[in-house]
């Protein structure tokens, strides 16, 4: 069954259908003016305490809390109703979708007060930012379809929509990505460089069959990225065995141990129940219980994770003004103790600046971890092209390459982009590790550096060794054949024709035939061996100038994203380390000027520092009472 839809921009005043909210719950709007009480409330404190450094700290956090999205990023093989079921989402056709249409480009939509598209430019190496770039509706197939079109469209990450939604304006953002078409599939590389930033997957696979081989090999590898993924099976209209394919995919899917939900769904009876506005359709389509979960589960989980990374910020910001105020009120209360509490503070301060040492600890740890991450990264991947070495060699040693060719290049292709996919998988979950080994040594959260941690798109070579490129046939033909086998046999002739002289006439002539033909068919043998031997040492090579191409271009980027995640590292925790040292060198400065000042300033101070401290309790009550939600 064919459908075509065509791209175009939806009404701004469009809302979502009676039949698409009849079957789940309303979420209340972002609470965000409850959110953000506790941090108004530290406001007050570090602006009172003049650290205009836990001022920014302090904005930064309760910013990238508000700004927090639940990003869901849809992935799964070609033609398995992806960009259909997308749209049957969004309510509106902006996922280009036909039987000769594959996408090409990831396409994220999320809530805008007005339509909208945007391009995501790559991200370049001297680049802090992405780069984006407005374009009309009309555009999009240009980027996003097979091949695309537009002239740019290399450099583009990806396309952003934007439309008003009341499903997206509650916190959710879904990114249609290219079909993968199994693990080794080039497109796989797209897919792959979204799954760092998604918060959520949808692993798509239609209910014409069970999960195969390569779906769950990918799953494996989306799970590693992502510990929340959902199993979607839509056109069960068009399979009546559909419940059938749910309970073998639920048996596939736990005895690999893994706890997944299966929603399936029907993108025809959800537009049908839209045009209609009939919510028992609706409910019959799957779509009611699937935008639910993602509401109700998908969006709620993630916004709870962000609450909690939200008050762990706030808190880190009180453990860091409270103890400063300490200080400071015991040198304005005791003058006698003024001495110790300076010694104690130039300690502190001295500790706290040596983290900005290229000596530090923390400095040597990345640098280690580092080092360690790109050994072992280079290892892997070289372990595992050894490995499709030897594969591929035995492959070629137990058939004739002229014969098997085609498929051994495709199965080729096949293993080298995995390998180089897992390698990148390795990569991604070994950075993030590293990140958390590095924040022990400022006692800190490593959620928000790992958040935004950019991490380069894995690279794929799409350069299958083909006939051609060996120079292989499979044989002379049948002309060449016999010509092979008369040269032979004529040199029998000559053999016998010799031992004829001493032999009797009718001996000879009985003789020559059959020798003839025995002497033909050796050397035809014989041929045919060497022409088999000259195939298979071409394959071979033709194998390792091609694995040693692509090692060598996965070897490449997998340095230069080793590299760019080692700055990313380095300029986070400098940052942080120069917020410490900022609120040791403040906490100095006051007690030395406590020291300095007369009783009458000293007394004045107090007042201003006990009632920060006095308020500090309720704070920490505002920032307890968000981290439980």
């Amino acid at each position: 069954m064919t459908q075509t839809t065509s791209t175009h921009a939806p009404q701004a005043g469009t809302q979502q259908s009676s039949a698409q909210q009849s079957n789940a719950p309303k979420v209340p709007e972002p609470s965000t003016k409850d959110d953000l009480v506790a941090a108004k409330s530290l406001l007050r404190l570090v602006d009172a305490a003049d650290r205009p450094d836990l001022n920014l700290r302090t904005h930064a956090a309760a910013n990238r809390f508000a700004d927090q999205t639940c990003t869901v990023a849809v992935v799964g093989e070609f033609k398995m109703g992806k960009s259909s079921m997308v749209n049957a989402i969004a309510n509106a056709p902006l996922c280009p979708v036909d039987d000769d249409v594959a996408t090409a480009k990831p396409l994220e939509i999320r809530n805008a007060d007005e339509p909208m598209v945007a391009l995501v430019y790559k991200l370049g190496d001297d680049e802090d930012k992405r780069r984006m770039r407005e374009i009309e509706f009309e555009e999009i197939p240009s980027y996003v379809t097979e091949p695309p079109t537009a002239e740019d469209a290399d450099s583009v990450a990806l396309v952003r929509v934007g439309i008003p939604r009341k499903l997206f304006a509650g916190g959710l953002a879904l990114i249609d990505t290219p079909g993968v078409g199994g693990l080794g599939s080039v497109h796989t590389a797209l897919t792959m460089s979204v799954l760092p930033s998604a918060d959520a997957v949808l692993f798509v696979s239609d209910a014409s069959q069970e999960l195969t081989a390569p779906e769950i090999e990918f799953l494996d590898v989306v799970i590693s990225m992502c510990q929340h993924v959902t199993l979607v099976m839509p056109k069960i209209d068009f399979y009546p065995q559909w419940r059938r394919i749910r309970e073998l995919n639920q048996g596939h899917l736990e005895r690999r141990g893994l706890d997944i939900p299966i929603i399936a769904v029907s993108t025809l009876l959800r537009q049908l129940a839209v045009e209609t506005k009939d919510a028992e359709l609706n409910a019959e389509s799957g779509y009611g219980d699937l935008v639910a979960h993602m509401r109700d589960t998908l969006v709620a989980k993630t916004r709870s994770t962000a609450r909690a990374e939200y008050a762990g910020s706030l808190q880190a910001v009180l453990d860091e003004l409270e103890p400063q105020l300490q200080s400071e009120l015991a040198v304005l209360s005791d003058p006698e103790e003024s001495a110790r509490q300076v010694r104690d503070l130039e300690a502190q301060k001295e500790s706290a600046q040596s983290l900005r040492n290229q000596a530090a600890r923390w400095q040597q740890s990345l640098s280690d971890g580092t080092t360690d991450l790109n050994s072992d990264v280079e290892h892997d991947l070289r372990s595992r092209f050894r490995e499709i070495i030897k594969d591929a060699e035995a492959a070629i040693e137990a058939n004739d390459p002229a014969k098997t060719w085609d498929d051994f290049s495709a199965w080729l292709t096949d293993r080298v982009n995995t390998s180089i996919v897992q390698n990148y998988a390795l990569l991604h979950q070994r950075s993030v590790q590293l990140a958390e080994n590095v924040s022990t040594h400022f006692d800190a959260d490593h959620q928000a550096i790992t958040d935004d941690l950019h991490i380069s798109d894995p690279a794929t070579v799409d350069a299958a060794p083909s006939f051609e490129d060996t120079g292989m046939s499979e044989g002379k033909g049948a002309f060449g054949s016999g010509f092979t086998m008369l040269r032979g046999g004529m040199g029998g002739m000559v053999m016998v024709g010799v031992l004829g002289a001493a032999a009797p006439i009718v001996l000879a002539a009985w003789v020559a035939p059959a020798v003839a033909g025995l002497v033909g068919r050796k050397t035809l043998k014989e041929e045919k061996d060497r022409a088999l031997n000259q195939r298979k040492m071409q394959a071979k090579q033709a194998v390792r100038k091609y694995t040693d191409e692509a090692q060598f271009i996965a070897s490449k980027e997998a340095r230069d994203a080793l590299r760019h995640v080692n700055r990313q590292l380095r300029d986070h925790f400098m940052e942080r380390a120069d917020e410490l040292s900022t609120s040791t060198s403040e906490s100095l400065a006051a007690a030395q000027q406590a020291i300095r000042s007369t009783q009458e300033s000293r007394d004045k101070r107090m007042r201003v520092v006990r009632k920060i401290l006095d308020e500090v309790p309720a704070v920490s009550a505002q920032v307890a009472a968000l981290e439980r939600g």
